[in-house]
């Protein structure tokens, strides 16, 4: 699979960390009192490290999106009615509260290495029965989008699309669902394979090549989400 090039990436266990908070922060966020503020920090920590990873253009429409869905649940008046209620602050909550863990997800998935992800988690001294399906999943996932991509293109070289599924509603089933299948069947045994080879069943301590250090600004980073999360619940 080819991996988009990293510019900027801070260690795994500083974006494990910052995923627990950014998610917890975002479903429970409150909308009213100084604690907003903090909030708003928190929330758009993913796209400003997306931004430093060199997308420009899609950090900056996270933070755009995330910045109007907060400003619309702080600061715009409800109750005027029903419907702006459901127009304004219905769309805004589903940003703030899902949008910002979304994209710290596809901020973990473009810079992290799997052997990134399983010496973090040995750091942490996360139990293998958690580690090893963590990280064929971790695998797993991007492998299946690569693959029916593949598919998708071999549908167009046939003529085969959304746009006449209701023509041919059982072929459109048929090429789409029957090689998914096999490639998630194929996908499978070729990762297991690839785990026992690797020695991921070993139980014994094993050496790694990656050496993993928090570097200054994994311990900046750090430090600023504890304390924006101490001012979010003392403010």
């Amino acid at each position: 699979m080819n991996k988009k090039r990293v510019f900027f990436t801070v260690d795994p266990r500083t974006k494990l960390f910052l995923m627990i908070i950014i998610s917890f922060i975002a479903i429970t966020g409150n909308i009213t009192g100084n604690s907003i503020y903090a909030r708003l920090i928190i929330l758009l920590i993913p796209s400003l490290l997306v931004v430093a990873n060199k997308e420009i253009v899609k950090g900056t429409v996270f933070c755009l999106i995330i910045f109007l869905g907060w400003y619309a649940e702080a600061f715009l008046i409800r109750g005027e009615s029903q419907l702006y209620d459901i127009l304004i602050f219905v769309p805004a909550g589903i940003v703030t509260r899902f949008m910002p863990t979304v994209v710290m997800g596809y901020y973990f998935l473009n810079t992290t290495q799997v052997e990134e992800l399983i010496e973090g988690l040995e750091r942490l001294k996360c139990s293998r029965k958690i580690t090893i399906p963590i990280a064929v999943m971790f695998r797993f996932l991007p492998t299946i989008k690569e693959e029916s991509s593949y598919i998708d293109d071999a549908m167009r070289m046939r003529n085969i699309s959304l746009r006449n599924t209701l023509d041919r509603p059982i072929t459109y089933i048929e090429y789409r669902m029957v090689p998914v299948l096999n490639s998630v069947i194929k996908i499978a045994d070729e990762l297991t394979i690839a785990s026992v080879t690797r020695g991921l069943n070993i139980t014994r301590p094993k050496t790694a090549i990656i050496q993993l250090r928090l570097k200054w600004y994994d311990v900046s980073i750090l430090v600023l989400a504890v304390v924006l999360t101490i001012f979010y619940y003392l403010l």
